[in-house]
């Protein structure tokens, strides 16, 4: 079977998170390919590579690989993006192997960015150039690219500085999650929450535990709806023996059942650590402070 008529020059990573770093690969990659009368194309992996290369100490996502192909067409304007995963097989490919693969698909060149390397061989821009498999579009260092990264913006989530996280993404930091059963025992002090199972389980990154003023969008609405949020294991009121971590958002001024209901949480500000509590009412009074708190962000 021939090979199909080469059409495409991609762009390979993770791209997780989509940073500001990645959508100046992804407009590079627009405006060469253009320049070339060929189409963009992202391939990027589902799953993370420290999953299969370090899996004692795997690496958790920022995004789901929905969220992630609907960042990249709304973000990048680039709408074929192929989501693969990066499996032992992938991983032991030669770069040269890599690149016959990506011909055999119709790929006529591959865009590098500075410090990106194929292949279980890691060859750079220059040394996959020099096998002539496909053209390869060495990309300039992005503007700020020391600071702009998806280690960056880890540190930044994990220390729960939202300010760093929005700077580096461009936009806010957000997570995408639905709405699912809990142990209602929020109701039971006055303040019912919506239990939010993340997009990506226990492989998503969140920031510390800790109550947050967050925005909370449910699918089909597009204005927000301000929350304070807990993730934690809510050490006052769950006394069981194996307390599992939740992401629990109170919804200000809100009553309804919203079970089943997909949702996307907008973090604002850490308002404080978790703690457990004295008493019910001390975390009552301590949830009216949370709550007044958020409403006058």
């Amino acid at each position: 079977m021939p090979a199909p008529e080469a059409r495409y020059m991609a762009a390979t990573g993770m791209f997780d998170g989509l940073h500001a770093g990645h959508l100046f690969v992804l407009a590079e990659l627009r405006r060469r390919a253009a320049a070339r009368g060929l189409l963009p194309m992202v391939i990027s992996f589902g799953n993370h590579p420290s999953e299969t290369l370090q899996p004692d100490r795997p690496v958790r996502l920022l995004m789901s690989a929905d969220a992630k192909r609907k960042a990249i067409s709304t973000l990048a304007g680039i709408d074929t993006v192929e989501i693969i995963d990066f499996t032992p097989e992938f991983a032991a490919m030669t770069a040269a192997q890599y690149l016959t693969a990506l011909r055999e698909r119709g790929i006529a060149a591959l865009a590098m960015g500075f410090n990106n390397h194929i292949g279980s061989d890691r060859l750079d821009a220059a040394g996959a150039a020099a096998l002539d498999i496909v053209d390869i579009e060495q990309l300039p260092p992005c503007p700020g690219d020391e600071a702009t990264s998806s280690s960056a913006l880890r540190r930044a989530i994990a220390d729960a500085d939202f300010s760093t996280a929005a700077t580096l993404l461009g936009r806010p930091y957000t997570i995408d999650g639905t709405v699912v059963g809990g142990k209602r025992l929020g109701r039971t002090i006055g303040f019912p929450t919506a239990n939010i199972a993340p997009a990506l389980g226990t492989r998503q990154l969140l920031p510390p535990d800790g109550a947050y003023a967050a925005d909370i969008t449910l699918a089909g609405e597009t204005t927000p709806r301000r929350a304070m949020v807990n993730i934690g294991l809510r050490p006052t009121v769950d006394k069981s023996a194996a307390p599992a971590r939740t992401i629990e958002a109170h919804i200000l001024d809100f009553a309804a059942d919203i079970y089943d209901t997909p949702v996307t949480l907008t973090f604002l500000r850490h308002l404080r650590p978790e703690r457990r509590f004295p008493t019910l009412d001390a975390l009552r009074t301590q949830l009216a402070l949370d709550a007044a708190a958020a409403r006058h962000l």
